[in-house]
């Protein structure tokens, strides 16, 4: 008995496998497999091994979600950044786009050009890049030969730890297109394009300009225990039809012990990042007003100071060199302008400072900070008197925050209180935080809102209305929508928001 019931059981397993492969087989529908390429935020790995000796590595978060990729994508790429220039000179924009591939770590760009009788952009060639830190690499078109001819430029950091900076001229005839290549620079140092002012007739009437030089900082190979630095500039070579080297000199390095220079920069990432640690001042000064910069290694952070006026960068990478650091900041309130600070040894408590600022177009010389400084000892007291000099916003500030509330033109009340905001009104439910800014011509605030419908979009500079005196009227706020760059600000056309004061019952808002 026991084995027929141990048969039928057997059976009827069988018979329920063969069903269900059957169903399987004959009845369902395949599965639709998507083809289309997708565009997304990548993550940066942070598993990688070689990524974590090189770098901090974190989110992508200089990556827009929002980019289209107007050139078509194959289906295992992904879309990193886009660039959107005339670069074969038939004054019409094309777009050049830097994708990953599931199969290759590397950053790639594929060259889409725009036809017209099409109306649509052709993918017509791809360069492949050594670089795969997203963080620090960058690329745009400029007009590198002065001919009103846009370069093709990328430039970043690759495994080694070595920059790399490649220019290419893309060309299109009727028969073929080509890409080729005017520059290719790598070193265990920095390079940089120096931008120089080009002549009015150059901007107005179409003629040609000066080019712009290729400097490159790096150290010496023929003498590889040594702590010199060569320094190198490439100009245009128009018969060669490439950047050629023109000019070399040697800097001297640091004047320091080998023994003191192994605890100075012993080939981890916090030794040399904790002896900056700390304010130093600019020795090479031709002017009364100091130029100080402040390292902050512990909140990682960068502060440069210039009288009562300081900008402060998030310190993310630092890589190391033989006898220095190459920094990578973002400033705190301008999110798109990264600096690249470009520290080595010149002795045991002097150091030479090299910026190059990037506005995620192109990396250039910033001269005025630049230099040899030392440190501050008694750093403790010069913050303490700068923290003592009331800023040009803080007074507003703390007007805002006295509110007790605020009320717009609509009837929105906002309240103000410890750098966080809410605004409630008929229409409107939002709420975010801020930030005050001091600019060279007055006072700004930031917001960044925690919904999806911000009221607060722009940012504005404070001021006060006026009373019926002509004095200054503190309970009545004009905030007027600028943009602020590194070297100028400019009100916008949107209309100014206009903040009364207005006292209301707190329990309301509960």
């Amino acid at each position: 008995m026991h084995k027929k019931v141990v048969f039928a059981v057997f059976v009827l397993a069988i018979g329920a496998i063969a069903l269900i492969y059957i169903q399987h087989r004959y009845f369902t529908a395949p599965e639709e497999k998507v083809t289309a390429s997708r565009v997304v935020v990548p993550k940066v790995n942070d598993d990688q091994e070689l990524d974590d000796e090189l770098f901090d590595d974190g989110s992508s978060e200089y990556l827009d979600p929002d980019m289209v990729s107007l050139v078509p994508l194959n289906p295992d790429e992904t879309l990193l950044a886009t660039v959107d220039m005339d670069f074969d000179g038939d004054l019409n924009n094309d777009q050049v786009n830097a994708i990953r591939t599931e199969s290759s770590p590397y950053i790639t760009l594929i060259v889409g050009l725009f036809n017209p009788l099409k109306g649509e952009y052709e993918r017509l060639a791809s360069i492949a890049t050594p670089i795969r830190q997203i963080k620090t690499f960058s690329y745009t078109g400029i007009d590198l030969t002065g001919d009103h001819r846009t370069a093709l430029v990328y430039q970043g950091f690759v495994d080694t730890g070595n920059e790399v900076l490649q220019a290419f001229f893309i060309t299109r005839t009727e028969t073929a297109v080509s890409v080729t290549q005017i520059a290719n620079l790598e070193c265990d140092g920095s390079i940089f394009i120096q931008q120089t002012e080009r002549s009015d007739s150059y901007n107005l009437s179409g003629e040609n300009g000066d080019s712009y030089s290729i400097w490159m900082r790096a150290a010496d190979p023929a003498h590889p225990n040594s702590t010199d630095q060569i320094q190198s500039r490439y100009d245009w070579n128009e018969e060669l039809g490439r950047y050629e080297l023109a000019e070399q000199t040697r800097e001297t390095g640091a004047n320091i012990s080998a023994t003191d220079l192994a605890k100075i920069q012993d080939g981890s990432r916090d030794t040399f990042a904790k002896f900056l640690n700390g304010l130093w001042y600019k020795t090479n000064e031709h002017s009364k007003d100091l130029h100080y910069i402040f390292f902050d290694w512990d909140n990682k952070q960068i502060t440069f100071l210039l009288k009562n006026q300081e900008e402060v960068f998030d310190w993310q990478n630092n890589l190391n060199r033989r006898n220095g650091v190459y920094i990578t900041a973002t400033n705190l309130e301008i999110q798109n302008l990264q600096r690249r600070v470009d520290v080595s040894l010149r002795t045991s408590d002097e150091v030479r400072v090299v910026l190059h600022d990037d506005l995620r177009i192109l990396v250039t010389e910033e001269a005025e900070w630049n230099g040899d400084y030392k440190k501050m000892n008694d750093a403790t007291a010069y913050i303490k008197s700068l923290e003592n000099n009331d800023s040009t916003s803080k007074p507003y500030v703390q007007n805002l925050e006295s509110g007790p509330s605020w009320r717009m033109p609509d009837g929105t009340i906002v309240i103000f209180a410890d750098g966080t905001y809410t605004a409630t009104g008929d229409t409107v439910n939002d709420m975010g935080s801020y930030v005050a800014l001091d600019y060279s011509d007055g006072a700004y605030i930031q917001f960044r809102s925690a919904t999806e419908t911000p009221i607060f979009t722009k940012t504005y500079r404070i001021s006060y209305g006026q009373a019926q005196d002509g004095s200054e009227n503190n309970s009545e706020v004009l905030l007027q929508p600028y943009v602020l760059s590194p070297s100028q600000s400019f009100a916008t056309e949107d209309h100014i928001l206009i903040l009364n004061r207005h006292f209301v019952d707190q329990n309301e808002f509960q």
